[in-house]
């Protein structure tokens, strides 16, 4: 979904020409799951989470190489795009202090409303337990008690499971597509 479009971070402040918009991703605890801000030393252990090849078959690609995956952690770690125009929030999905997955956020300011497009994986092992629904309602409450009002995911036409992921996020289909033939869904 959007692992590669999340690629840098500066001091999470991001800028258009009419509207600025800080925020900074902070720990978020539900229960038995913490979703604790994406820092580049979490490579080493997302690595092995990341390494099934299932995990690619809606997004496709490959599992990153370890150098890979640092070099990508530590861009994302800094919280806003290279041009500045998206803030870029990473969250690590902890159980018992066990890394499984990752949900993050491209914020930005658009048109006087404040927007952002949602993504989440969870490792293969613990698929299924309804993690990714848990942490993205986690996410999605963290990002509208700081003034989003807009939210968006990217989902393959077939996955059925991030489509029901977005339900529960309030999301429908918007009947647009991504370039990449991927279904964007809103909130209606």
């Amino acid at each position: 979904m959007l692992e590669e479009r999340n690629e840098s971070q500066a001091d999470s402040v991001c800028a258009s020409p009419d509207e600025q918009l800080v925020m900074v991703a902070e720990s978020i605890t539900s229960g038995d799951l913490i979703l604790t801000p994406l820092q580049a030393v979490d490579a080493d252990a997302m690595f092995v989470v990341l390494q099934d090849r299932e995990l690619y078959s809606f997004t496709g690609g490959e599992p990153a190489t370890i150098d890979a995956l640092r070099a990508r952690y530590a861009r994302q770690a800094g919280g806003v795009s290279p041009d500045g125009s998206q803030l870029w929030l990473n969250w690590i999905i902890r159980m018992s202090d066990e890394p499984v997955g990752y949900v993050q956020a491209t914020v930005a300011p658009r048109q006087g409303r404040v927007v952002a497009e949602l993504a989440w994986v969870i490792g293969t092992q613990w698929q299924g337990r309804g993690l990714a629904t848990r942490s993205a309602l986690m996410m999605q409450t963290w990002l509208r008690d700081r003034g989003v009002d807009r939210f968006t995911a990217s989902i393959h036409p077939q996955h059925a499971a991030s489509a029901s992921v977005a339900v529960w996020l309030g999301l429908q289909p918007s009947g647009e597509s991504t370039d990449e033939g991927e279904c964007i869904w809103r909130l209606p």
